[in-house]
């Protein structure tokens, strides 16, 4: 895999956040008008997006030679070497891979007052082309960088050029300046920035431990097709594992007694400690979590004899064989649970470092075993944590503020990676 997490959406939800930012927002955005003066004559020119944008999620196939009239042509024109112009093309080129796409204004209907009683009317298709980048704070941005118009026959392509389409540039940046995209949240672990991918209708965005650095291409060609999923390589998910289990490292349980026997007061203490826990993902199907840990400890136990003085023993402690938790994952909302199943069967070992009084030797070995294995029993079967949570995606143009949330999440497999698919709900905050 050449990422460790990837979180990814279909067009049909984008189109859908889009429908419902439209409806909320129009006529408030999506329309204007302003003077201009067409060659000495005074104009209003007037301009009305009729239909919701359609976000089109296919990579730009713009080309070197497209891109480098950046350089070479309006204000740019003559700023530039010819050398410059085609290295400053190619790096602009290079950023764009992978991370550009399109959102269309299938119906703007531009109307042209000349104020004598006469207008000019037409409708136009605007293509807005737009990149995702990665802000500072590691979430993603939408950033609109040049709007074209198609259709042009009806309304004049200066008019065009100068009013229409740097007021539609305008406001597709003020619209979606308001939609960022957080990364998930998963507690302890560190995550590189994340990096769009944009597919065939599909959005992603990838990222990677951070001791692996920033994913880097290529990407996969293919993605889930449910309209939601994040993507979980086996390495993120033993990192989370490892994680939320190492509280238990060095973790210790204390016991003792004492008991009166017919020749004198018996005792017995103990600690044991955890250590040596580590992790390991078995995958078949849904991936289990398997925790291991080796257990051990040490302690004394002996008589105080009535008729005075004592007989002490030293001992070391054991669970065998080395305990191991087997963890379950499931989905409760949009977090990832893992939950204990089971606990392997493991026995407490003495090893005395002499003899013990044959007269406690069996309460002494059964109290331990009982004890300190119970405690630590208990403790394993007790291993729960979260994996993470999917967040809300937030739009936020005002007066309109929204959540797109994950929903009806379902576990599953989908190559090498833990999937979480399903689809999503947009409700007004």
């Amino acid at each position: 895999m050449s990422y460790d997490l990837a979180v990814g959406a279909d067009v049909s939800i984008v189109n859908k956040a889009a429908e419902e930012v439209y409806g909320q927002l129009y006529p408030r955005y999506f329309t204007g008008s302003q003077p201009y003066d067409a060659g000495g004559t005074p104009v209003t020119v007037a301009w009305d997006v009729k239909t919701a944008p359609v976000f089109d999620l296919t990579p730009s196939a713009r080309s070197e030679k497209e891109l480098r009239a950046h350089f070479t042509e309006g204000a740019a024109a003559g700023r530039f070497t010819d050398d410059e112009a085609t290295e400053y093309a190619a790096a602009l080129h290079g950023s764009l891979d992978g991370s550009t796409f399109q959102v269309v204004l299938r119906q703007v209907h531009v109307t042209v007052d000349t104020g004598s009683g006469s207008l000019v009317e037409g409708d136009v298709t605007v293509t807005v082309d737009v990149q995702a980048t990665t802000s500072p704070s590691g979430l993603l941005t939408l950033n609109p960088l040049k709007a074209v118009a198609s259709d042009t026959s009806q309304v004049q392509k200066v008019i065009l050029d100068n009013v229409v389409l740097p007021a539609v540039l305008d406001q597709s940046r003020r619209v979606l300046s308001g939609i960022t995209l957080p990364k998930p949240h998963i507690p302890l672990l560190d995550l590189s920035v994340p990096v769009p991918v944009i597919q065939p209708q599909r959005a992603v965005a990838a990222m990677n431990l951070v001791e692996h650095g920033i994913p880097q291409p290529p990407f996969p060609d293919s993605w889930p097709t449910s309209p939601f999923f994040a993507l979980l390589g086996t390495d993120t998910v033993r990192r989370i594992a490892e994680a939320a289990t190492a509280y238990l490292e060095g973790k210790t349980f204390p016991a003792g007694d004492s008991k009166g026997f017919g020749v004198g007061t018996g005792y017995y203490k103990a600690t044991i400690a955890v250590h040596q826990v580590r992790c390991e993902i078995v995958d078949t199907g849904i991936p289990t979590v398997l925790v291991h840990a080796a257990v051990t400890g040490s302690g004394s136990a002996g008589i105080n004899w009535f008729w005075g003085g004592s007989t002490d023993v030293f001992y070391d402690l054991r669970l065998e064989p080395d305990p191991t938790v087997t963890l379950t994952l499931s989905m409760s909302g949009t977090t990832l649970q893992a939950t204990t199943d089971s606990v392997s069967s493991f026995d407490l070992k003495i090893y005395p470092h002499g003899d013990i009084v044959s007269v406690i030797a069996s309460w002494v070995a059964n109290a331990l075993s009982s004890t300190l294995g119970g405690l630590v029993g208990n403790a394993l079967r007790g291993i729960e944590f979260d994996l993470g949570s999917l967040p809300s995606i937030p739009i936020d143009v005002d007066p309109v503020h929204l959540d797109v949330t994950p929903s009806g999440l379902t576990l599953g497999r989908f190559g090498d990676a833990l999937s979480l698919q399903g689809d999503v709900s947009i409700t007004k905050r």
